[in-house]
């Protein structure tokens, strides 16, 4: 999408010239068919813009996966206290076993032809790849588990133990061939050079768990939980882990002492949890490396001698990932459930991240980073939810309204501290994770007078490398009178702080109506293609905004200068605020009508027939430019968005009806 977005308008979707394009590109005298009758561009008339006609792409690239797949599951439960012929009311003993199996086999083929667009933007002869292969995944779980439920008098006991196993497989065995003879008859063993590979890798994991969930007159509320998980993706030392939580709670208006009469409040209910989580989805064998075969020359009595050895420094000790939790909370339900209110203040700790950590140098080692548990995270907020049901009228209606918040902070990250930046963002110990970085733009210099009498607070010249008239003003926030890396700063979050919601359904008389909606606030986003469409150089596609750029006769304007290519170090596009977008946005996800008709009409021949209207994704209101405002961004870039495909409207009509 990108691609199709900043392309200049200029190039054409189609031309039936390109074909054959030996008497404007030299190279083109070696391929066959050039860029196959699509647009393209020239060096002298468009200038060197390196990028491909998404149409070509898509043209050429032959893809295509065929998947077989067999799925299995069973199930039996087995009531012991029937089985042995006694009969209880307050007691039950049930044994489950739970019995699941899929097998998925694919097929896949990619061929990705020559071809010449340019003399920077081709694929030669040798570089051209025909691939087949087979991919086999296998999942197989087992789940034992025995439930106990009793009651004596006014205890009442639930109780769980069990054992799971899970173990999948996965092969693949690929054949490629590069450089085809032309006219294409796509086999691998017709290439000029072929190749083979193959990978298998196997993933167990093993879990034996306890619970038990105790209330005394459904007043006094307790649970406790208790899990041992195996990973085959750790190392035998630290493969097992302990995952323990427990929670508690206490139904205040089943009090003897409790004041308000039940239909008022109905439920009050306080709450507080504590619980572990581990996650074991890093890969497989992370915790262990293999030998390059003939990576290491010797000479032994002048005979050069081939040999192997392990080059790269792996970390053994790889440990599972824990989430901890701690939350309060607050149940309130009034009227007989009419109004319900929900609060909970949580904080969840994210200890022992699996983090690239720098080798050093002189280890010897050839990876320049080792996957270690060495980060640390926090998350703490706030949760709201109030609804409104009303079903006492002819029109009857449910409201429910919900708000969270959300804070971040990241409290370790590496051996060392320092700090992480991935492209825009900035990564620090002591504040959120990935949190725009960059200069600070403080307007345009209007002339070159105020470039040169332009100095800092301290009074000192301020040196902007390349400045000139209609240049972004960047500002000197070191105070050293010159524009470097130093001066940048922190800009902003890609992290909502808050989201929320709002949902309305309503019934009259047959017909009912359903609204959805959705949204977050505080947070801000950037997005690469209004980056791309936004800079200041090159001959890619531009935004509009750009035809009121700066110049001698149009200085009452944001928009910096324009040119071919920058005159300096610091140039107009350097990343400042000038690029962040307010993403705020409230979406309206769901809207749906219905109409029940009534069965009499159909003499009871038909049942439940009900014809409805729905649209989904109807409406997005925000000030972000981009096409999908709720994207997902990267672990260490939450607000960069890389061109995500938009979300598309639905609008369905329907009707249902029985037999």
């Amino acid at each position: 999408m990108a691609s199709a977005l900043i392309l200049p308008p200029t190039i054409k979707a189609y031309d039936e010239s390109t074909w054959v394009l030996d008497d404007k590109i030299s190279a083109a005298s070696e391929y066959s068919y050039d860029s196959y009758g699509f647009g393209t561009y020239y060096d002298d008339v468009h200038g060197d813009l390196r990028v491909t006609n998404v149409l070509l792409e898509n043209s050429l690239i032959k893809r295509n996966t065929t998947v077989d797949r067999v799925v299995a599951s069973g199930s039996a439960n087995v009531d012991l206290i029937s089985m042995v012929g006694l009969k209880s009311s307050n007691h039950k003993l049930d044994y489950n076993l739970n019995l699941s199996y899929s097998l998925t086999y694919a097929k896949d083929f990619t061929f990705v032809p020559a071809f010449i667009q340019s003399t920077t933007n081709y694929l030669a002869k040798s570089n051209e790849n025909l691939s087949e292969g087979y991919r086999s995944y296998s999942d197989a779980l087992i789940e034992n588990t025995m439930s106990y439920d009793g009651k004596f008098g006014r205890n009442h006991i639930n109780a769980v133990v069990g054992q799971t196993f899970e173990r999948e497989l996965y092969h693949t065995l690929t054949g490629t061939g590069v450089n085809l003879p032309e006219p294409y008859y796509l086999q691998v063993d017709n290439a000029e050079e072929t190749s083979g590979a193959s990978d298998e890798s196997e993933h167990v994991l093993a879990s034996y768990i306890g619970r038990i969930n105790y209330d005394f007159d459904e007043k006094y509320l307790f649970s406790a939980t208790a899990r041992r998980d195996g990973s085959s993706r750790l190392s035998s030392e630290d493969r097992w882990g302990w995952f323990p939580s427990v929670s508690a709670g206490w139904r205040i208006e089943r009090e003897n002492f409790f004041p308000v009469a039940k239909s008022t409040i109905n439920l009050l209910k306080i709450r507080g949890s504590y619980g572990e989580l581990g996650n074991e989805n890093i890969g497989e064998y992370q915790y262990m490396d293999v030998m390059s075969r003939g990576n290491y020359t010797y000479s032994f009595g002048n005979d050069k001698v081939t040999g192997s050895a392990i080059s790269n420094y792996v970390n053994t000790a790889i440990k599972w990932e824990k989430k901890k939790t701690v939350d309060f909370g607050l149940d309130l339900g009034m009227f007989n459930n009419q109004l319900e209110f929900t609060f909970d203040w949580y904080k969840a700790t994210s200890e022992d991240l699996l983090y690239s950590v720098a080798v050093p140098a002189n280890a010897g080692a050839t990876n320049e980073t080792v996957t270690m548990n060495a980060a640390t995270m926090e998350n703490s907020g706030l949760e709201f939810l109030l609804a409104y049901h009303n079903h006492n009228h002819a029109v009857k209606f449910d409201i429910s309204a919900n708000l969270s918040t959300l804070k971040n902070e990241v409290t370790k990250l590496g051996v060392s501290g320092e700090p992480r930046t991935d492209g825009y963002c900035r990564t620090e110990v002591g504040r959120e994770v990935g949190e725009f970085y960059g200069y600070f733009s403080e307007g345009i210099f209007q002339s070159k007078a105020e470039i040169d009498n332009r100095v800092n607070s301290n009074g000192q010249h301020i040196n902007q490398n390349g400045a000139q008239p209609g240049d972004v003003i960047y500002a000197d926030l070191n105070n050293d009178g010159e524009i470097t890396n130093a001066d940048q700063k922190f800009l902003g979050s890609g992290i909502p702080k808050i989201h929320y919601g709002l949902n309305v359904r309503a019934e009259w008389k047959g017909f009912d109506l359903s609204i959805s909606t959705y949204g977050a606030a505080n947070f801000k986003a950037v997005d690469f293609v209004d980056v791309t469409l936004r800079s200041s150089y090159g001959a890619l596609n531009k935004d509009v905004d750009l035809l009121n750029a700066w110049t001698p006769e149009n200085t009452n304007t944001n928009v910096p200068r324009v040119a071919y290519k920058s005159t300096g170090s610091i140039t107009n596009d350097m990343f400042s605020q000038r690029f962040i977008q307010n993403a705020s946005y409230l979406k309206i996800a769901n809207i749906e009508l219905g109409y029940n008709v009534p069965d009499k009409l159909f003499g009871g021949y038909v049942k439940g027939v009900r014809i409805y209207a729905s649209g989904q994704n109807l409406a997005t209101l925000s000030k972000y430019k981009g096409y999908n405002v709720d994207f997902a961004g990267g672990t260490f870039t939450p607000g960069y968005n890389y061109a995500s495909y938009p979300t598309p409207r639905t609008i369905m009509f329907g009707a249902h009806f029985s037999f």
